[in-house]
């Protein structure tokens, strides 16, 4: 080959290497926004009334006041179906807030770690972000696995003068006037339930740590499922109580998760705005809530195992406050079951120092609104509160409590 053709053949290459490319164009890549909310609700009977809709709806006109930024705030709704729910973004645009449907995912017949995650990680890709929080509107039953039941021995009650063994649906069943976020009311499908430890697995999966986890839902502030996901988030905010069927104030505390043009937050004013909300209402009072640090999770458990280690004295479990009605308690206030239990100061003195590094804030309305169990719903006068709950001094379900991993770690 000639010297003339050589340099032919190399300018022939040089201008087929240089030609655009017959192939798929690339999609363009989703840009890192500095946060995403992602908000998962279910349960059917919070749609049926309308709770879930209006919440939604509330977080769409907060957002119109073009508060986001450049941040995401990305919607997981079950929206009133059984076997579906739709992947929906928020976006303001145009001067209004406006819903893009990004997915419609088909549930499984029973929620596992794989299929919350698989529902988790959809969220995320779809708005990928330097970081996310995850605010949770559903049903709640703090630690309470699916499928326990009461102790038989604990469970016994006279009914039309006989001895009647209480059930878990008997514990917990409630007419459907007024609606609080609790497990019951015939929405334990498996499609939408799951475990702590089942969402604990199922945020691990998808390789982020939530900056927080709001639980829009009842009895969450639990020590035993709050010690569950520990490593799930940074912060968790919580009620120990049920919380009523409107749930959080979103229209209020949307802004102060979007703070400078949605680049951060606060969680102090997120926990005032729900107990402001809620304090004073005359028929149906709640606001108890939470902000818990779950860095300090496991030294509150080494603390806690001190004091199951200390001497013990007498207590009434009768003078324990309780955050339901239950003729058998479920859930006590940690901190007045420590006092009215733990026999060594030195023990209580350091448990009551770590309590007060685990809960950052806390607010305490002087009463609040229990639907449980229905034939005796009405009104609880909180004396006393940590600002968690704990099921210790409970039997109804002592053979699923020894399984949990705080009880584990604390005895």
């Amino acid at each position: 080959m000639t010297l003339r053709n050589l340099f032919g053949l190399l300018l022939v290459s040089i201008f087929l290497f240089t030609l655009p490319s017959c192939g798929k164009d690339k999609e363009p890549e989703i840009e890192t926004t500095p946060q995403t909310l992602l908000f998962y609700f279910v349960g059917t009977d919070l749609d049926r009334y309308n709770h879930l809709r209006n919440n939604r709806a509330a977080i769409k006109a907060a957002l119109n006041y073009n508060i986001q930024g450049k941040s995401r705030v990305v919607i997981f709704h079950q929206n009133g179906q059984k076997k579906q729910g739709d992947i929906v973004e928020l976006q303001y645009k145009d001067g209004l807030c406006q819903e893009t449907v990004l997915s419609t995912v088909n549930l499984p017949d029973k929620m596992d770690a794989t299929e919350l995650g698989n529902i988790l990680s959809q969220m995320m890709q779809f708005a990928p972000a330097e970081t996310y929080s995850l605010i949770i509107g559903s049903h709640g039953l703090g630690w309470i696995p699916i499928g326990a039941e009461p102790e038989s021995s604990a469970a016994i009650m006279g009914k039309e003068g006989k001895a009647h063994i209480l059930t878990h649906e008997d514990l917990w069943s409630k007419d459907g006037n007024i609606v609080t976020r609790f497990l019951g009311d015939g929405d334990t499908n498996p499609e939408n339930s799951f475990n702590t430890t089942t969402l604990s697995q199922a945020i691990a999966s998808t390789g982020q740590k939530m900056e927080y986890i709001l639980f829009d839902a009842c009895f969450m502030a639990n020590v035993e499922a709050l010690y569950d996901l520990r490593h799930s988030a940074k912060y968790i905010i919580a009620s120990a109580c049920e919380i009523m069927g409107a749930g959080f104030p979103y229209m209020d505390i949307l802004p102060l998760m979007l703070q400078n043009n949605g680049t951060s937050y606060d969680l102090d004013k997120i926990c005032e705005a729900y107990y402001l909300d809620y304090k004073d209402d005359v028929y149906y009072p709640s606001g108890a809530v939470a902000l818990v640090d779950c860095s300090q999770l496991d030294a509150l458990a080494k603390a806690m195992k001190s004091v199951n280690s200390a001497n013990k004295k007498e207590y009434n479990i009768a003078d324990l406050q309780p955050f339901e009605r239950q003729t058998n308690h479920v859930y006590f206030d940690l901190g007045d079951y420590v006092d009215n239990m733990c026999d060594d100061a030195n023990a209580k003195e350091a448990f009551d120092k770590q309590m007060n590094l685990t809960i950052v804030k806390k607010y305490t309305p002087e009463r609040f609104y229990s639907a449980y169990p229905w034939k005796n719903a009405g009104i609880v006068d909180l004396n006393t509160f940590c600002g968690i709950s704990t099921s210790a001094p409970s039997a109804l379900y002592r053979s699923a409590y020894e399984q949990t991993a705080w009880y584990q770690a604390t005895n």
